[in-house]
């Protein structure tokens, strides 16, 4: 049934990776997969480094207030907030901003600001740079930080209230987060590290659950639209080019297409896992850059790739089982693509035939997004070839879907692609010499269980 497959496989494989567009293109998408993931993470962290810098300080050393509302309130209490390089700072009220800027010019002070409040719709502050000031534009808009920081009780004094009350509405707020369970036995989700943890952790699986199904869609919809029609052009070579009879003769038509499609599928899995590695790479290059460059870095994405660990995430056989479930799912589809070369009788046939896998994906992609249940999906979804291949991997990484569902619905995938490979074969024989109408896939399997 195999026999001369090898030969078939090597030469449809040779040909398709000795290509100067192949070379190319997998090599400097590889580049690029393995640069852009490794230079976001390195900016991010030092974006992130900076940002736990803290404010930078605004220069001065006294600020004079000019409020149309609250011109006797005491802007001291700012330096009470203890907020780093604005703790020694002399706030004094001025009746108009020409007032404090002629203080300032009399004292030739070159180390002082004017703040002027506002209110009219809402509170506004502006900040003048006196003449002969030391003070530069960008060091005085470091200001602008430290009110954004205070921003509560720069509010309150701004508007006006009391002393008194701004100690009222300073008074800290403490919550807590009860399950229902907890709340009868009064344990919250904050003093319970363990549950709140595992809220946490919760919340990450579902995202990389997400993420990894629609990566899975990703990678079979484009290798099947990539290579799909590569397969179908192939498998109606011969019949294009009248050698029908002597391939028959010396190939088994099994032998045939199975070789055509593993040939072409192999360059392409080729191509996947180089920029898989590279993909790899560039997270792994990002993420030990910013971990030794900037430690005191709280990016989402380091935390979350922390959190795997914990999880008992991406065991290894899990992967494993994922892995073979993807690139099985990407020969299911592709079976399916040389069933349609098959019933192919010209190139042309086998381009337009093209949408009879295409059509199957986007409706198994439907499926999946609207049986999408939270986190997990039905074990119909799972163990259904065409849904599985885009869910299955996902679920065993994460341990959402168990171990034996996942080899369950791995033994269907290779048990109904094993099927649709010997009726490719099958009706490649029946639709060889064929002469007449276009033949679609109903009436092929029409003729194949007729035996005419």
């Amino acid at each position: 049934m195999f026999k001369n497959f090898s030969k078939v496989f090597k030469f449809t494989f040779h040909n398709q990776v000795t290509t100067k567009g192949y070379k190319i293109g997998t090599i400097l998408f590889a580049i690029l997969l393995f640069a852009v993931p490794a230079v976001i993470l390195f900016f991010m962290g030092a974006s992130s480094e900076e940002d736990e810098e803290g404010i930078k300080s605004c220069g001065a050393d006294k600020i004079y207030v000019v409020s149309d509302n609250t011109p006797l309130e005491d802007f001291n209490s700012l330096n009470a907030l203890g907020v780093e390089e604005y703790t020694a700072i002399e706030y004094i009220p001025a009746k108009s901003v020409d007032d404090a800027l002629d203080t300032v010019k009399a004292g030739d002070e070159k180390t002082s600001l004017i703040l002027e409040i506002t209110h009219e719709d809402r509170i506004s502050e502006r900040i003048i740079i006196p003449e002969n000031s030391t003070i530069d534009k960008t060091t005085a808009e470091n200001y602008e930080d430290f009110i954004e920081e205070a921003d509560q009780t720069f509010t309150v004094l701004a508007s006006g209230l009391p002393m008194q009350e701004l100690a009222k509405v300073s008074i800290p707020v403490n919550s807590d987060v009860y399950t229902a369970d907890g709340y009868a036995s009064d344990s919250s989700l904050m003093n319970d590290k363990a549950a709140l943890k595992e809220q946490n952790n919760s919340e990450i699986l579902k995202v990389a659950n997400m993420v990894l199904t629609f990566l899975a869609i990703i990678v079979i919809y484009f290798i099947v639209i990539m290579y799909g029609n590569g397969i179908m052009q192939n498998v109606v070579l011969e019949k294009s080019n009248k050698l029908m009879d002597t391939m028959l003769v010396s190939i088994h038509p099994q032998a045939l297409i199975f070789g055509k499609m593993m040939g072409i599928l192999a360059a392409a899995f080729l191509q996947l896992f180089v920029w898989i590695a590279a993909l790899v790479g560039g997270f792994v290059t990002g993420y030990v850059l910013v971990e030794n460059l900037y430690p005191k870095n709280e990016l989402a994405f380091i935390t979350f790739l922390k959190s795997f660990k914990e999880m008992n995430l991406f065991t290894p056989i899990n992967v494993i089982i994922g892995v073979l479930v993807l690139l099985l799912g990407i020969v299911f589809y592709c079976s399916i693509s040389a069933i349609c070369g098959a019933i192919s009788s010209s190139r042309e046939q086998a381009a337009s035939n093209q949408g009879i896998f295409v059509i199957l994906i986007l409706v198994s992609f439907y499926i999946v997004i609207f049986n999408m249940n939270g986190t997990s999906f039905a074990n119909w979804i799972y163990l259904l070839p065409c849904t599985g291949a885009f869910v299955l991997p996902s679920g065993v990484c994460t341990g959402l879907c168990s171990t034996s569902l996942a080899l369950a619905g791995l033994g269907i995938m290779v048990v109904l692609t094993g099927l649709l490979l010997f009726l490719a074969g099958k009706l490649y024989t029946m639709m060889s010499l064929y002469k007449g109408n276009k033949v679609d896939l109903v009436k092929a399997f029409k003729m194949l269980a007729s035996n005419k």
